[in-house]
């Protein structure tokens, strides 16, 4: 038995000192307490008073109101418009809830509230975030989560919950079911983690997009994206969608965007995701990313929601959604704007297209002027795929320099020639299988510069935070140095589009081939319509789009051979460009012409990677005039990218640009000397643009 003896005195100081610095950089109350809490930052505001919370970025301002059952919305609005988005009857307590457990009725405490300036560790944007630390009788502790952007069109939201050994999971639905009622499959709802009450008895629309997982198995089958619009109102019935990542709910000139921040995909459904319900009390969005029985002692992150104001039409909408994109997953400079090639897509044969490259491409030997021909080319990376690692794809071996295809074993060869050509080295990696230590390993030999991580699983809660986690402290290793790039190929459960794996780095899109696999095939115009797509809802600077050697595509399987490569090059440039082949096998006059391209292409690179790109023309299906717009809201110029694919006609089209309505502009020909063309566009946006023959296409800068 031990005997301590304690002071008195110095135990009160202790206490009270303790208490002192646990009050330094937040402001905890309880729910009866008048105490106000007031932060600012920028634009961004928080005020808690009279069991009202208000938060407001500068654009958007949202309330809730604490009920004694949790935080309810009673306010929504646009600063910038007027509109109140938050006009239904209450039906709820509490914006969140978990089916028999937290209920309407379920009373709760709040236990305090904190408010602090943050970046997330560097891995967002700063803002404000809030934490409401509520405890429920039923053994659950929450906390209900807030991030609020400075000069935002939108709110961050999502829970963190944990339990304690009261706790019960009986009767709380598992995941997405349907019970029977009168012949009908009627869905049970599963955990809900946002509410806003919007009505839906005045006209509306509804349109629900998402995006593909296994994008190498849609390469030259399906599309990338799929979308619905609902139109019909009021709304009687629950309208329930589990395959979308986001709903855009259009009213008159005004819209709110809904998104949830997960690992959905139109073709998977992820871990736990739920859905969105558009009701006659508002729209709800559901699947915590916890299945009951995942709920622990310590507190785990739910999926969180995005909710976007704009006002305008359909380019309004993807400018919101694309400006708080860009603020969730910020762009930086120094590590995302880079022409990347990766090695494994090309194949060294002439005319002989009966065998398949891959590992090979990786050899000592082949990087030693891969690297030297990208220096050349003015490329500022060159990925190792597959087979650089002393062991096989799929295996806890060696993660390290394979001595037998002519490395050494510390990367010392590789870094000199890096180092002397000024070009970067990524890697490969199979997710599942290199350790952290050997990712530092090489890491700090090597100084890579991008990473791919490839055959991954994440079919739980845990499985997808520990490699978030893992992840980011890899990250804060290297003191952010380098970064992740995820790759969604395959049919196995991944990271989705918009989920938060993307702090650490950008999707990668696409394996594109120059021959077997034959579905791997590239054909320009479906790349570029998978391009096109995509780019309606994502912030193309965050994927690494890919192109492949025109004249070396097997012409059994496309009709690359009839393109040149730039034009090819051109498809991929309006994102992360990222060539899935050896350029070490272009040809001179091919060599020549990549390189002017890439010359000019990096001259205005920083304002393209600092803009937005927008779909415009026609969809891309071989015989259209299709294309990309680059616009940045707070400058006066922008960029186009235009093609006239290969079986199209028509020497000129006229051509509908976004937020150009009947202004004066001027057109410079960024690869015909620069030479300018002033014209008007029209008061739809239209301005006629000519290109003499298929195939080819226009790079021009456009002044206001």
């Amino acid at each position: 038995m031990y005997s301590i003896k304690i002071n008195l005195k110095s135990l009160i100081v202790f206490i009270l000192l303790m208490f002192f610095y646990g009050l330094i950089g937040f402001q905890k109350i309880s729910a009866d307490t008048k105490k106000d809490v007031f932060y600012t930052l920028g634009r961004a505001k928080v005020i808690f008073k009279n069991n009202e919370l208000y938060v407001e970025t500068g654009e958007v301002k949202r309330k809730w109101r604490w009920t004694g059952f949790g935080f309810i919305t009673t306010s929504y609005k646009n600063t910038v418009s007027g509109k109140e988005w938050a006009e239904s009857n209450h039906t709820f307590t509490c914006d969140w809830d978990l089916p028999t457990k937290i209920t309407s009725a379920t009373k709760a405490e709040l236990v305090s509230l904190e408010v602090l300036e943050s970046n997330d560790e560097k891995f967002t944007s700063p803002h404000l975030l809030v934490t409401a630390y509520i405890h429920y009788q039923i053994g659950i502790d929450l906390k209900f989560l807030i991030r609020v952007y400075p000069d935002s069109p939108g709110i961050w939201t999502a829970l963190e919950v944990k339990s304690d050994n009261t706790f019960s999971t009986e009767g709380i639905p598992e995941d997405l079911a349907y019970k029977k009622s009168y012949g009908s499959n009627q869905p049970v709802k599963i955990a809900r983690n946002e509410f806003i009450p919007v009505d839906f008895s005045k006209k509306n629309q509804r349109k629900y997009w998402g995006i593909y997982n296994n994008p190498g198995n849609r390469v030259n089958t399906e599309n990338m994206v799929k979308e619905r619009i609902v139109t019909g109102y009021p709304i009687f019935q629950d309208e329930e969608n589990t395959w979308a990542n986001g709903v855009v709910i259009q009213k008159d000139n005004e819209g709110l965007i809904v998104l949830k921040e997960s690992n959905k995909t139109v073709n998977k459904y992820g871990i736990q995701t739920g859905a969105f319900y558009c009701t006659p009390t508002g729209i709800e969005v559901t699947g915590w990313g916890l299945k009951p029985n995942e709920i622990s002692s310590e507190f785990k992150r739910t999926w969180a929601t995005w909710s976007i104001l704009y006002a305008g039409g359909d380019a309004a909408s993807q400018l919101a959604l694309k400006r708080f994109d860009r603020i969730r997953y910020p762009v930086n400079l120094d590590l995302d704007m880079h022409i990347l090639i990766d090695t494994w897509g090309s194949d060294w044969q002439k005319g002989n297209f009966d065998k398949i490259y891959g590992r090979e491409n990786s050899e000592f030997s082949i990087i030693e002027k891969e690297i030297k021909s990208a220096s050349d080319l003015g490329i500022d990376i060159v990925r190792i795929d597959d087979g650089w690692q002393d062991g096989r794809t799929k295996s806890k071996d060696s993660w390290h320099p394979n001595t037998k295809v002519g490395y050494d074993a510390n990367w010392i060869k590789i870094k000199k020639l890096s180092e002397e050509y000024n070009v970067g080295i990524g890697l490969w990696a199979a997710a599942l299988f290199i350790t952290p230590e050997e990712l530092l390993d090489n890491q700090k030999k090597l100084d890579v510069a991008t990473w791919k991580f490839d055959f991954d699983k994440l079919e739980n809660h845990d499985a997808f935070a520990n490699r978030l986690k893992k992840s980011r402290d890899f990250i804060k290793e290297t003191d952010y140095s380098t970064q992740i790039s995820w790759c969604p190929e395959y049919d196995d459960q991944r990271y989705g589009w918009y989920s938060p794996v993307r702090e650490v780095g950008p999707m990668y899109f696409q394996n594109i081939q120059n021959n077997l696999p034959n579905h791997l095939v590239y054909v320009p115009y479906i790349t570029l319509r998978h391009h096109w797509m995509i780019s309606k809802y994502y912030n193309m600077n965050d994927l690494q789009t890919h192109w492949q050697n025109t004249s070396r595509t097997n012409p059994r399987f496309s009709d690359a051979h009839l393109h040149s490569q730039s034009y090819a090059a051109m498809s991929a440039f309006m994102a992360a460009p990222s060539c899935f082949m050896l350029t070490q096998l272009l040809q001179t006059k091919e060599r020549d012409e990549l390189r002017q391209l890439i010359s000019i292409y990096k001259e205005h690179r920083k304002d393209i990677f600092q803009s937005y790109v927008f779909p415009i023309g026609e969809e891309p299906n071989n015989h259209s005039w299709s294309g990309f717009q680059i616009y940045n809201p707070d400058k006066n110029t922008g960029f186009l990218m235009i093609f006239r694919e290969l079986h199209n006609n028509e020497n000129s089209k006229e051509i509908k640009l976004k937020f150009l309505k009947n202004k004066k502009i001027k057109l410079i020909d960024l690869e015909e000397n620069n030479t300018i063309k002033q014209v008007r566009a029209g008061l739809n946006g239209n301005v006629r643009f000519f290109i003499d023959k298929p195939a080819q296409y226009l790079f021009l800068k456009y002044e206001l």
